[in-house]
């Protein structure tokens, strides 16, 4: 039996492809980069096919840094974009953009939902609230506004789906349009009790359920690849999950006693409940995590959305020169010069949920630097994560909580002491940089029956660990700093 497997995580900035031997470990990993575009404030999208072609570019790069063919390969898995959305025809033709997850065209939509009562229904059925992030605003705006598609709605003749969705409609050659119940939760049209598509939600957005795509476990046969780029016969499809839950996946978290947090794009940040789904409180979302062969299992998470975003930022507007080198900058700024800043790009997420909030920079002077704003920024995507990472402490009653972080962004280590800082908790890093494709790759084998839940303990990435350093009262100040700028985005947005 065929013992390589592939994770593919469909990234905001790129698409990775990690190679995975069950016996001798990580082989290899690409990176191909994702293009979007903004096309108006507010709107981030892409197009569709690049998602497949940058999947398949990653694969054949990793498997040549391997050494390996596609031949070698006995099954793939994808971790996801959640909420990005897009619609094509029976004929697998692209008819439509891709509304990325960071998309916010979709305001409007949701303040005119929440009159009708709209609200309440998703928080009642779903486990998250009405908003632009996630796809059922995206699936709607798409139905009303695009013209190409407004051409063919009469007829039906399409499909709904997010970049697993249509990557796998794509790969199976139309044969297999489905998802997996995390990532339809993600869309608010799933009904998380029961964990099948709810008339009433699907009504609420003018959605005919027959447009969206079949449930399936998160291990579960997808199909086999057969596809012109990809030279084999027998390669299959056996795991779909969300990017955030790709990488709980890989660190092990499978239960209560870690909370998991991707930075990248934006950040995600989780704690696994297990088979036991939490009341939704409205502030932090509950997510399907996984459905595996121990049944449904359930997350709780809070997502910031601009923290890769806010570092791209910095640099296309010549305030960082050189990322890599942004730790060593900012950590020679000898302090803040009470410069302020909370990079709320594209709305201000958990727990406050201001969808029409921008950025915000306080405390300039004549004596303010481009250093001063660059170190502001990281220490306001520090404070974002670190607010949800209490929150989600507290919701489990967990005082001496395991803080799992993994992406791009932790390669700084200022941001990382920062947030050790500010939690007074220990941040464990992995070493591995692509944990979310990791845990695509380790999906794929349990999928294919390689490997158990079990063996999970001897595929454990190590960690470099990050602890506090500042004082109680440095804290307390900081923090009552934090949410005077908050106070100043609710003023400024009416909320």
């Amino acid at each position: 039996m065929k013992q390589v497997f592939i994770g593919i995580d469909h990234g905001g900035t790129n698409t990775t492809a990690l190679v995975l031997d069950l016996n001798k470990g990580i082989l290899s990993s690409a990176s191909v980069s994702m293009p979007k575009e903004t096309p108006k404030d507010g709107w981030v999208e892409h197009s569709p096919d690049d998602f497949l072609n940058t999947s398949i570019k990653a694969c054949d790069q990793a498997l040549k840094e391997a050494n390996l063919k596609w031949n070698d390969v006995n099954s793939i898995a994808l971790a996801n974009q959640g909420e990005t959305s897009m619609v094509w025809d029976n004929e697998n033709n692209v008819v439509s953009k891709a509304i990325s997850w960071e998309d916010r065209r979709t305001e409007k939509i949701c303040s005119d939902l929440k009159k009708n009562n709209v609200d309440k229904l998703v928080r009642n059925k779903t486990g998250i609230l009405l908003d632009p992030y996630f796809s059922a605003s995206k699936f709607k705006w798409l139905l009303e506004n695009d013209n190409q598609l407004l051409k063919i709605t009469e007829n039906k003749n399409f499909k709904l789906g997010g970049t697993d969705t249509y990557v796998i409609n794509k790969l199976t050659n139309g044969t297999v349009f489905a998802t997996d119940r995390g990532t339809a939760s993600r869309t608010s049209l799933l009904n998380i009790y029961n964990g099948e598509w709810d008339d009433e939600l699907t009504a609420a957005f003018n959605l005919d359920k027959n447009l969206l795509p079949d449930l399936k476990k998160s291990i579960d046969d997808y199909g086999l690849v057969k596809h012109p780029n990809i030279p084999s016969s027998d390669i299959k499809i056996t795991g779909d999950v969300v990017d955030a839950h790709a990488a709980l996946f890989a660190h092990g978290c499978l239960d209560s006693t870690r909370i998991k947090a991707t930075y990248g794009t934006g950040a995600f940040i989780e704690i696994n409940t297990g088979n036991e789904m939490l009341e939704p409180d409205g502030l932090l979302p509950i997510f399907i995590a996984w459905e595996l062969n121990k049944g449904i299992e359930y997350t709780i998470e809070g997502g910031v959305f601009s923290v890769g975003s806010t570092i791209d930022w910095l640099f296309k507007n010549n305030l960082l020169k050189d990322v890599s080198s942004s730790s060593s900058i900012i950590e020679n700024i000898k302090d803040d010069n009470n410069v302020f800043m909370v990079p709320s790009f594209t709305g201000l997420s958990a727990p406050y949920w201001i969808s029409n909030a921008k950025g915000t920079i306080n405390g300039i002077g004549l004596d303010t630097s481009k250093d001063h704003i660059v170190k502001a920024a990281f220490n306001g995507i520090a404070f974002q994560c670190a607010e949800v990472i209490k929150l989600l402490a507290k919701k489990q009653n967990q005082k001496n909580i395991e803080v799992c972080a993994d992406g791009g962004p932790t390669k700084n280590n200022y941001l990382m002491q920062k947030q050790a800082d500010l939690l007074n908790m220990e941040v464990k890093v992995s070493k591995e940089k692509n944990m979310t494709a990791f845990g695509a790759s380790l999906i794929a084998a349990l999928g294919a029956n390689q490997i158990q839940q079990s063996d999970l303990k001897n595929f454990r990435v190590s960690y470099e660990t990050f602890v506090p350093r500042i004082s109680s009262d440095q804290r307390e100040f900081e923090w009552d700093r934090w949410y005077k700028n908050i106070k100043i985005i609710k003023d400024i947005y009416n909320n």
